[in-house]
Protein backbone atom coordinates (compact mmCIF):
# COMPACT_ATOMS: atom_id res chain seq x y z
CA UNK A 1 0.00 0.00 0.00
CA UNK A 2 1.04 3.86 -0.63
CA UNK A 3 0.04 6.62 1.27
CA UNK A 4 0.23 8.56 -2.07
CA UNK A 5 -2.54 5.74 -4.26
CA UNK A 6 -5.51 4.90 -2.96
CA UNK A 7 -8.94 3.44 -4.41
CA UNK A 8 -12.63 4.14 -4.30
CA UNK A 9 -16.12 2.35 -5.51
CA UNK A 10 -18.30 4.11 -6.69
CA UNK A 11 -21.19 3.53 -8.27
CA UNK A 12 -20.25 3.01 -11.81
CA UNK A 13 -16.46 2.88 -11.43
CA UNK A 14 -13.70 2.29 -9.74
CA UNK A 15 -11.89 5.72 -8.80
CA UNK A 16 -7.83 5.51 -8.52
CA UNK A 17 -6.09 8.61 -6.89
CA UNK A 18 -2.83 9.72 -6.79
CA UNK A 19 -2.26 12.01 -3.72
CA UNK A 20 1.06 13.86 -3.66
CA UNK A 21 0.06 17.61 -4.57
CA UNK A 22 2.68 19.41 -3.26
CA UNK A 23 5.08 17.49 -5.75
CA UNK A 24 2.47 17.84 -8.24
CA UNK A 25 1.79 14.26 -7.87
CA UNK A 26 5.16 13.24 -9.84
CA UNK A 27 6.10 10.08 -10.44
CA UNK A 28 8.50 7.83 -8.78
CA UNK A 29 9.26 4.10 -8.34
CA UNK A 30 6.36 3.58 -5.03
CA UNK A 31 4.04 5.34 -7.06
CA UNK A 32 4.54 3.34 -10.38
CA UNK A 33 4.55 0.40 -7.88
CA UNK A 34 1.35 1.33 -6.32
CA UNK A 35 -0.35 1.50 -9.49
CA UNK A 36 0.30 -1.75 -10.88
CA UNK A 37 -0.57 -3.31 -7.56
CA UNK A 38 -3.75 -1.40 -7.30
CA UNK A 39 -4.65 -2.21 -11.06
CA UNK A 40 -3.43 -6.07 -10.65
CA UNK A 41 -6.41 -6.37 -7.77
CA UNK A 42 -9.23 -4.28 -9.93
CA UNK A 43 -8.71 -6.75 -12.47
CA UNK A 44 -8.86 -9.54 -9.65
CA UNK A 45 -11.97 -8.07 -8.97
CA UNK A 46 -13.46 -7.94 -12.72
CA UNK A 47 -13.71 -4.25 -12.72
CA UNK A 48 -15.23 -2.46 -15.44
CA UNK A 49 -14.20 0.99 -15.96
CA UNK A 50 -11.43 2.57 -13.64
CA UNK A 51 -10.76 6.65 -13.70
CA UNK A 52 -7.35 7.75 -12.51
CA UNK A 53 -7.36 10.77 -11.21
CA UNK A 54 -5.36 13.33 -9.24
CA UNK A 55 -5.45 15.83 -6.07
CA UNK A 56 -4.17 19.31 -6.32
CA UNK A 57 -3.62 21.56 -9.27
CA UNK A 58 -1.66 19.23 -11.89
CA UNK A 59 -2.48 15.86 -13.09
CA UNK A 60 0.90 14.59 -12.89
CA UNK A 61 3.69 16.67 -13.60
CA UNK A 62 6.72 13.85 -14.78
CA UNK A 63 9.11 11.78 -13.23
CA UNK A 64 10.25 13.00 -9.66
CA UNK A 65 13.72 14.18 -10.98
CA UNK A 66 15.45 13.84 -7.26
CA UNK A 67 14.90 9.64 -7.65
CA UNK A 68 16.43 9.69 -11.34
CA UNK A 69 19.51 12.26 -10.62
CA UNK A 70 22.79 10.16 -9.76
CA UNK A 71 21.33 7.10 -10.54
CA UNK A 72 23.49 4.63 -11.88
CA UNK A 73 22.50 3.62 -15.28
CA UNK A 74 21.72 -0.09 -13.74
CA UNK A 75 19.09 1.43 -11.43
CA UNK A 76 18.02 4.01 -14.19
CA UNK A 77 17.48 0.52 -16.73
CA UNK A 78 15.29 -0.72 -13.79
CA UNK A 79 13.86 2.45 -13.08
CA UNK A 80 12.29 2.81 -16.94
CA UNK A 81 11.41 -1.01 -17.16
CA UNK A 82 9.22 -0.63 -13.94
CA UNK A 83 7.67 2.32 -15.32
CA UNK A 84 6.91 0.94 -18.60
CA UNK A 85 5.66 -2.20 -17.34
CA UNK A 86 2.92 -0.08 -14.89
CA UNK A 87 1.63 1.93 -17.73
CA UNK A 88 1.80 -1.42 -20.39
CA UNK A 89 -0.53 -2.79 -17.74
CA UNK A 90 -2.83 0.05 -17.55
CA UNK A 91 -2.88 0.33 -21.34
CA UNK A 92 -3.57 -3.70 -21.70
CA UNK A 93 -5.65 -3.63 -19.05
CA UNK A 94 -9.75 -5.58 -19.44
CA UNK A 95 -11.16 -2.37 -17.44
CA UNK A 96 -11.74 0.70 -19.79
CA UNK A 97 -9.49 3.40 -17.91
CA UNK A 98 -10.30 7.35 -18.14
CA UNK A 99 -8.11 9.41 -17.02
CA UNK A 100 -9.29 12.86 -15.56
CA UNK A 101 -6.54 15.39 -16.72
CA UNK A 102 -6.36 18.94 -15.09
CA UNK A 103 -3.41 21.10 -14.76
CA UNK A 104 -0.07 19.68 -16.21
CA UNK A 105 0.15 16.20 -17.88
CA UNK A 106 3.67 16.52 -18.24
CA UNK A 107 6.04 13.16 -19.37
CA UNK A 108 5.66 9.83 -17.29
CA UNK A 109 1.94 12.09 -16.32
CA UNK A 110 1.14 12.20 -20.37
CA UNK A 111 2.51 8.62 -20.76
CA UNK A 112 -0.37 7.88 -17.82
CA UNK A 113 -2.83 9.50 -20.04
CA UNK A 114 -1.45 7.91 -23.04
CA UNK A 115 -2.12 4.39 -21.51
CA UNK A 116 -5.48 5.09 -20.73
CA UNK A 117 -8.21 4.32 -22.80
CA UNK A 118 -10.04 7.86 -22.73
CA UNK A 119 -9.00 11.66 -21.26
CA UNK A 120 -11.57 13.53 -20.01
CA UNK A 121 -9.51 17.47 -19.83
CA UNK A 122 -10.37 20.09 -17.71
CA UNK A 123 -9.75 23.88 -20.17
CA UNK A 124 -6.26 24.37 -18.16
CA UNK A 125 -4.98 20.74 -18.94
CA UNK A 126 -1.42 20.64 -21.12
CA UNK A 127 0.31 17.84 -22.18
CA UNK A 128 4.00 17.60 -22.89
CA UNK A 129 6.71 15.22 -23.44
CA UNK A 130 9.73 17.18 -22.81
CA UNK A 131 12.05 14.81 -22.01
CA UNK A 132 14.10 16.11 -25.44
CA UNK A 133 15.33 19.07 -22.86
CA UNK A 134 16.55 16.70 -20.35
CA UNK A 135 18.90 15.09 -22.91
CA UNK A 136 16.42 12.02 -23.01
CA UNK A 137 13.34 10.46 -25.01
CA UNK A 138 10.56 9.61 -23.33
CA UNK A 139 11.04 5.76 -21.62
CA UNK A 140 7.00 4.95 -20.78
CA UNK A 141 5.27 4.49 -23.99
CA UNK A 142 5.20 8.08 -25.74
CA UNK A 143 7.36 7.61 -28.49
CA UNK A 144 5.14 4.62 -29.61
CA UNK A 145 1.41 5.57 -28.25
CA UNK A 146 1.66 9.14 -29.25
CA UNK A 147 1.91 8.62 -33.09
CA UNK A 148 -0.92 5.86 -33.42
CA UNK A 149 -3.20 8.81 -31.89
CA UNK A 150 -1.84 11.65 -33.52
CA UNK A 151 0.20 10.67 -36.55
CA UNK A 152 3.69 10.55 -37.17
CA UNK A 153 4.45 13.99 -38.35
CA UNK A 154 2.78 15.28 -35.11
CA UNK A 155 4.22 13.01 -32.66
CA UNK A 156 7.39 14.09 -34.16
CA UNK A 157 7.05 17.65 -33.56
CA UNK A 158 5.83 17.00 -30.02
CA UNK A 159 8.50 14.98 -29.20
CA UNK A 160 11.27 16.79 -30.62
CA UNK A 161 10.28 20.38 -29.44
CA UNK A 162 8.63 19.35 -25.84
CA UNK A 163 6.39 22.10 -26.34
CA UNK A 164 3.30 21.61 -24.65
CA UNK A 165 -0.43 21.96 -26.35
CA UNK A 166 -3.40 22.85 -24.57
CA UNK A 167 -6.73 20.90 -23.92
CA UNK A 168 -8.13 22.72 -27.12
CA UNK A 169 -5.51 21.17 -29.47
CA UNK A 170 -5.77 17.77 -27.53
CA UNK A 171 -9.17 17.74 -29.04
CA UNK A 172 -8.56 18.21 -31.94
CA UNK A 173 -5.56 16.02 -32.33
CA UNK A 174 -8.31 13.20 -30.84
CA UNK A 175 -5.97 12.84 -27.57
CA UNK A 176 -8.53 14.29 -25.32
CA UNK A 177 -12.49 12.96 -25.51
CA UNK A 178 -14.10 15.81 -24.05
CA UNK A 179 -13.04 18.83 -22.88
CA UNK A 180 -14.67 20.96 -19.49
CA UNK A 181 -14.10 23.42 -17.24
CA UNK A 182 -11.78 22.68 -14.77
CA UNK A 183 -13.99 21.99 -11.87
CA UNK A 184 -16.31 19.72 -13.80
CA UNK A 185 -13.22 17.30 -14.65
CA UNK A 186 -13.91 15.07 -11.89
CA UNK A 187 -17.83 14.53 -12.63
CA UNK A 188 -17.02 14.72 -15.77
CA UNK A 189 -14.89 11.77 -15.81
CA UNK A 190 -17.48 9.91 -13.64
CA UNK A 191 -20.28 10.91 -15.91
CA UNK A 192 -18.50 9.04 -18.63
CA UNK A 193 -18.02 5.89 -16.67
CA UNK A 194 -21.51 5.41 -15.91
CA UNK A 195 -22.20 5.96 -19.65
CA UNK A 196 -20.23 2.91 -20.14
CA UNK A 197 -20.82 0.94 -16.93
CA UNK A 198 -24.57 0.57 -18.28
CA UNK A 199 -23.66 -1.28 -21.00
CA UNK A 200 -23.45 -5.17 -20.50
CA UNK A 201 -19.42 -5.14 -19.01
CA UNK A 202 -18.29 -8.22 -21.30
CA UNK A 203 -19.02 -6.33 -24.11
CA UNK A 204 -17.31 -3.72 -23.10
CA UNK A 205 -14.26 -5.30 -22.41
CA UNK A 206 -14.47 -7.08 -25.70
CA UNK A 207 -15.11 -3.76 -27.39
CA UNK A 208 -11.53 -2.76 -25.76
CA UNK A 209 -9.62 -6.05 -26.39
CA UNK A 210 -10.84 -5.60 -30.13
CA UNK A 211 -9.76 -1.89 -30.67
CA UNK A 212 -6.33 -2.71 -28.70
CA UNK A 213 -5.26 -6.23 -30.81
CA UNK A 214 -7.08 -5.72 -33.96
CA UNK A 215 -5.67 -1.99 -34.95
CA UNK A 216 -2.54 -3.53 -34.34
CA UNK A 217 -3.42 -6.34 -37.33
CA UNK A 218 -4.73 -6.83 -40.84
CA UNK A 219 -7.72 -5.53 -41.40
CA UNK A 220 -8.74 -8.91 -42.49
CA UNK A 221 -7.83 -10.66 -39.28
CA UNK A 222 -9.53 -7.63 -37.30
CA UNK A 223 -12.50 -8.54 -39.00
CA UNK A 224 -11.87 -11.97 -38.15
CA UNK A 225 -11.54 -11.00 -34.63
CA UNK A 226 -14.60 -8.94 -33.95
CA UNK A 227 -16.83 -11.86 -35.92
CA UNK A 228 -15.77 -14.35 -33.42
CA UNK A 229 -16.03 -12.21 -30.40
CA UNK A 230 -19.31 -11.43 -32.10
CA UNK A 231 -20.60 -14.97 -31.95
CA UNK A 232 -19.48 -15.58 -28.63
CA UNK A 233 -21.39 -13.03 -26.98
CA UNK A 234 -24.15 -13.99 -28.81
CA UNK A 235 -24.47 -16.78 -26.34
CA UNK A 236 -24.47 -14.95 -23.19
CA UNK A 237 -27.00 -14.12 -20.93
CA UNK A 238 -26.35 -10.54 -21.22
CA UNK A 239 -26.77 -10.74 -24.82
CA UNK A 240 -30.37 -12.51 -24.57
CA UNK A 241 -31.29 -10.20 -21.87
CA UNK A 242 -30.29 -7.00 -23.65
CA UNK A 243 -32.38 -8.08 -26.75
CA UNK A 244 -35.20 -8.72 -25.10
CA UNK A 245 -35.37 -5.23 -22.91
CA UNK A 246 -34.68 -3.99 -26.34
CA UNK A 247 -38.17 -5.44 -27.17
CA UNK A 248 -39.67 -5.09 -24.75
CA UNK A 249 -39.60 -1.10 -24.23
CA UNK A 250 -37.29 -1.57 -20.69
CA UNK A 251 -33.94 -1.05 -19.65
CA UNK A 252 -31.56 -3.83 -19.44
CA UNK A 253 -30.29 -6.09 -16.32
CA UNK A 254 -27.01 -7.06 -17.21
CA UNK A 255 -24.93 -9.14 -15.04
CA UNK A 256 -21.80 -10.04 -16.60
CA UNK A 257 -22.69 -13.37 -17.58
Amino acid sequence: MSEHVHCERTEHAHVVTIDRPDKLNALNTEIEDALYAEFERLAEEDATVVVIRTEGDAFIAGADLKEIRGMSTREFVEYQKNARETHDYIATHPAVVIAAVDGLAYGGGFEIALAADMIVAGTDATFAVPEVKLGLVPGGGATQRLPRLVGKNRAKELLTTGNPIDADEARMLGLANRVVPTEEVDEAARELAAEIDTNAPLAVKEAKRLVNEGTEAALDTGLSYEQEVTFTLYQTADAAEGIDAFAEKRDPEFTGE
